[in-house]
């Protein structure tokens, strides 16, 4: 909770209204607007939130942040801070909130995963502590603040994620959020289109690490090149994690079951056995920085272990889906990269061989003037695997050029809303199927109208 008067001087903008008001909440969304709150009235966008103040105010809302002070009506009930930008103005005032939480708070970027072991890291430390974490994917320049605002007095630790797409933007998060700890999941190659090339991601998303605490760490890739090369940025401690070689924490005897996967983490001088109910290698490597940390806050491996086992992460994260007829579905579609894209083939080739596995492959965005050779390297990948991959569909402008290099029995659609009744020949026991694409081909609808057909 911050008074009115505690929002303008945060804001360095002018209150009008009873100084000691208080405000519970902040919304952009007047969706989310509910009684004693703050609307922010947004101008960067397709819309002037400005527009919105007395819906605002029919929601509950006490208080605007405003920039424009001719929508001013304080007939209306509402109480105001006029700023010249809401925008930057929202930051200010997370980071004034900030300052006056008493509580670690762990920030993780990485090109992909980030959210999955965001979900992880607070998985494991609740199994003791009451965690905040980022809701969703809220991870910009708007969500950022809004996850620090919605942080409340009872929590003892939040776990934030951080996204990019431009360099100085993990800068910008980074400063107003003065994590403890800090993890960078990988470096590869999303949102190459804007920042030209590896190097300069890795550089973007190493903007994280000289905001880390003095008094905390850094946990970090080590089996990623890219991310090592970054970690002279921490003034601070680093540690590194790795799959299948000796590190500050790392996993081995790693072995797909039924139920998920089992391994052996290596920490400290001690091992533990692990087993999550998910697939993939890369499902492993992004448990150990949230077992690290939990490790280094006084968790013991066993609790770590009994919090994995009921480990439960985003929608459409390697996310078995039970309920299509009678296939098995894996829905990865949630985004991708030429990177996660061909360790998620991978990982679906060479697991549960009972079934003939079934590829569904959609564009992959933000690649710039590669986008082709980036589609066709994923292409020429299946073909190295083409003996547990039996039929590829691709969906999207670019990806048929995955399908025309994968040397495997393909079919090609323009339009997603042609693939479901395709697919219908591949819904019995006998097939599995992944589907994989960057957010914007919202290839879930595929597996939606899958489940439609009865």
């Amino acid at each position: 909770m911050l008074t009115l008067q505690e929002i303008g001087q945060a804001a360095e903008g002018k209150w009008i209204g009873l100084p000691s008001l208080p405000v519970h909440s902040f919304h952009f969304d007047t969706r989310q607007v509910g009684p004693g709150g703050m609307y922010i009235a947004l101008t960067g966008g397709n819309r002037d939130g400005h527009l919105f103040l007395a819906e605002a105010k029919s929601k509950g809302a006490v208080a605007a942040l405003i920039s424009d002070e001719t929508y001013m009506d304080m007939d209306s009930g509402l109480v105001y801070v006029l700023v010249e930008d809401t925008q930057l103005a929202f930051g200010k005032i997370a980071k004034f909130y900030r300052q006056r939480l008493n509580l670690p708070i762990i920030a993780v970027t990485g090109s992909n995963g980030k959210t999955t072991t965001k979900d992880m890291i607070a998985h494991i430390l609740s199994y003791k502590k009451n965690i905040y974490k980022t809701y969703k994917n809220f991870n910009n320049h708007l969500g950022v603040p809004l996850s620090l605002l919605q942080i409340q007095p009872d929590h003892q630790m939040a776990v934030l994620e951080m996204g990019m797409n431009h360099a100085g933007e993990i800068d910008y998060l980074a400063s107003i959020s003065k994590p403890e700890v800090s993890v960078i999941v990988n470096v590869t190659d999303a949102h190459i289109e804007h920042l030209g090339s590896r190097e300069n991601i890795a550089k973007a998303k190493g903007e994280l690490l000289p905001h880390t605490s003095p008094h905390g760490f850094a946990i970090l890739n080590g089996d990623n090149s890219y991310v090592r090369d970054i970690s002279y940025l921490n003034p601070g401690k680093n540690y590194f994690y790795s799959i299948e070689q000796e590190s500050d924490i790392y996993a081995t005897s790693i072995i797909t079951t039924d139920r998920g996967t089992s391994y052996t983490v290596h920490v400290d001088g001690k091992s533990q056995q692990m087993e999550i109910p998910m697939f993939g290698t890369y499902n492993v490597a992004n448990t150990l920085p949230a077992i690290f940390i939990a490790y280094r806050y006084g968790y013991s491996l066993e609790e770590i272990r009994d919090s994995l086992s009921t480990l439960a992460i985003s929608p459409m994260r390697f996310e078995l889906v039970q309920e299509v007829e009678n296939a098995l579905v894996i829905n990865d579609a949630y985004n991708a990269s030429p990177t996660s894209m061909m360790s998620s083939i991978q990982t679906f080739s060479g697991i549960l061989p009972q079934y003939k596995k079934v590829l569904v492959l959609g564009d992959m965005y933000e690649l710039g003037e590669g986008s082709t050779d980036y589609h066709k390297e994923v292409g020429s990948f299946i073909k190295g695997l083409r003996e547990s991959v039996d039929y590829v569909v691709t969906v999207g402008d670019q990806a048929r050029h995955i399908g025309e290099s994968a040397q495997v029995p393909t079919r090609h659609f323009s339009n997603k809303d042609e693939v479901a009744p395709f697919l219908m020949t591949f819904m019995d026991r006998q097939h599995a199927l992944l589907f994989k694409a960057s957010r914007g081909m919202m290839l879930e609808e595929v597996i939606q109208d899958l489940m439609a057909f009865k």
